[in-house]
């Protein structure tokens, strides 16, 4: 999410004057400081302008204004505070602009505990797969990204809300797992090969996601190949 920043400036220009043309201490119309946000007279202005400031949603707003950085002495409005709050549900969650979906938000209450392997659909495993080793085939492993957007909004919608962020962190560790198993075949007919050089025919053919998937353990919130000696995490270059 974009940082809430002081934007004094801004209405100070959409009002056509500046603070030092009203006079000493002057601010805009509807202009506040964040710290005078619980104020009897503020809270008068938020309700009257049909804001609940009891409601998840309203502080929701405020927890994610005050993460990104708006301190007492910048200012804000009423109206900044409701645009916000249409990013976010009755729930207090936010809401993905162009999807309308929840649980995709790292916040202070998600931390790290997102990251760990779960159960995600076989379609969307066989869509990265085949996007991965289409990248390797047509841009000789250099990613470009194209159709993994896609790939991951449309699991996002088959999975439920909380399990959002750790899906999107499970099919991310397959994509590595995939890249790397093309990686190690490709490396095993020419050691010289490099992400952007030419792909020796043949070198990937016979590999498909169940051969892969097979040579896979789960070690913490990450996969580990089983054929791998020392045990270490999957070498890995995007």
């Amino acid at each position: 999410m974009s940082n809430i920043t002081n934007y004094s400036f801004l209405f100070q220009s959409m009002f056509g004057g500046t603070k030092s043309t009203w006079g000493a201490g002057a601010t805009l119309p509807g202009m506040f400081q964040f710290s005078q946000l619980n104020s009897s007279s503020i809270q008068s202005q938020l309700k009257a302008a049909g804001i609940d400031t009891s409601s998840k949603q309203y502080k929701a707003v405020i927890q994610q204004m005050t993460k990104d950085g708006c301190t007492g002495s910048m200012f804000t409005c009423v109206q900044a505070i409701k645009n916000l709050m249409k990013n976010y549900n009755s729930k207090g969650e936010w809401v993905e602009p162009t999807t309308g979906l929840t649980g995709l938000l790292v916040t202070d209450e998600t931390g790290d505990s997102y990251k760990k392997i779960i159960d995600i659909p076989e379609s969307s495993k066989d869509k990265m797969f085949e996007a991965v080793k289409n990248n390797f085939l047509n841009n000789n492993g250099m990613g470009d990204g194209k159709g993994k957007t896609e790939i991951y909004m449309d699991m996002y919608k088959q999975m439920k809300s909380d399990d959002r962020l750790s899906a999107g962190y499970t099919l991310r560790q397959y994509h590595l797992a995939y890249a790397q198993a093309f990686k190690s075949a490709i490396k095993a007919v020419d050691p010289t090969w490099d992400y952007g050089k030419a792909i020796p025919s043949g070198a990937l053919d016979g590999i498909t996601r169940e051969s892969v998937e097979s040579q896979l353990s789960k070690s913490g919130n990450t996969f580990v190949n089983r054929s791998s000696v020392s045990g270490s995490t999957l070498d890995i270059q995007i």
